[in-house]
C-alpha cells in the first residue's frame, strides 16, 4: 500500500511540474496528448461544439470551481500532512489551470460564462447528478478544525472527483463532439482517477 501510494503520489508531482513548464511558456504539441488524456490547449479546436460539449464546459467549470474553493478551505486551515497538502495544491492548481481554459473555450465559441459560480454549492435539479457537494457538506470542511479537516477534504474530494468521472464518461459515450471537450474529459477521467486511488490509499493506511 505503502508503495502504491508513493507511486501515485509520484505521477502526480510530475504532472505538476508539467503544468508549471506549460504554464511559464513551454511550447508543446498541442495534439499530442488528446489520445492519452491531454486536453488540448487550443479554445477553439475540432468540430463547432454542440449543446452537449457547451452544456459539459459549464458543468466541469462549476464542478472545478467548488474543487478549487475546497483545495484552498482545506490549505488556509494549516497543519495539513505533507502529502495531503500536496494533493491540495496540486489539485487548486491543476483545476484552476482548467478552468481558465474552459473560460477561453467558451468565449471563443460565443458561450462566454454566465454569471460566476466561483465556490457555488450544487444547488439546483442537476447538482447531484454532477457530482456537486451541497452546502451543508462544504460547511462540514469550513467548520472542521485543523485536525480533523485532512480527513474530511479527502473524504468529500473523493465523492467530487466520482462526480467529474461520471460525467466525463458519459459525455465520451456520445458518438461525436468537440476535440477539446473529449481531451478534457479525457484527462479529467484519467487524472481524477489517479487522485483518488492516493486520497483513498491515505484513507485507509
Amino acid at each position: 500500500m505503502i508503495r502504491r501510494l508513493a507511486a501515485v503520489l509520484s505521477l502526480l508531482a510530475v504532472g505538476l511540474a508539467v503544468f508549471l513548464l506549460r504554464d511559464a511558456g513551454a511550447d508543446a504539441e498541442v495534439n499530442a496528448g488528446v489520445d492519452a488524456g491531454t486536453p488540448d490547449r487550443r479554445p477553439v479546436a475540432g468540430e463547432p461544439p454542440g449543446g452537449a460539449d457547451r452544456h459539459y464546459a459549464r458543468m466541469m467549470r462549476e464542478h472545478h470551481d467548488q474543487a478549487v474553493r475546497m483545495s484552498r478551505t482545506l490549505l488556509a486551515k494549516g497543519g495539513a500532512p505533507e502529502r495531503i497538502r500536496l494533493i491540495a495544491e496540486f489539485i487548486e492548481h491543476d483545476q484552476q489551470r482548467e478552468i481558465d481554459q474552459i473560460d477561453a473555450w467558451l468565449t471563443a465559441w460565443g458561450s462566454p460564462p454566465a454569471g460566476d459560480p466561483a465556490a457555488t454549492a450544487g444547488s439546483g435539479p442537476d447538482a447531484a447528478s454532477h457530482g456537486m457537494l451541497t452546502a451543508a457538506q462544504l460547511a462540514e470542511l469550513d467548520r472542521a478544525d485543523p485536525a480533523r479537516a485532512p480527513t474530511v477534504f479527502l473524504r468529500l474530494m473523493i465523492e467530487h472527483h466520482r462526480g467529474a468521472i461520471v460525467m466525463s464518461r458519459s459525455v465520451l459515450d456520445l458518438p461525436a463532439g468537440n476535440a477539446y471537450i473529449r481531451s478534457l474529459a479525457k484527462h479529467v477521467i484519467n487524472e481524477q482517477t489517479a487522485e483518488n486511488e492516493a486520497m483513498t490509499a491515505l484513507i485507509t493506511g
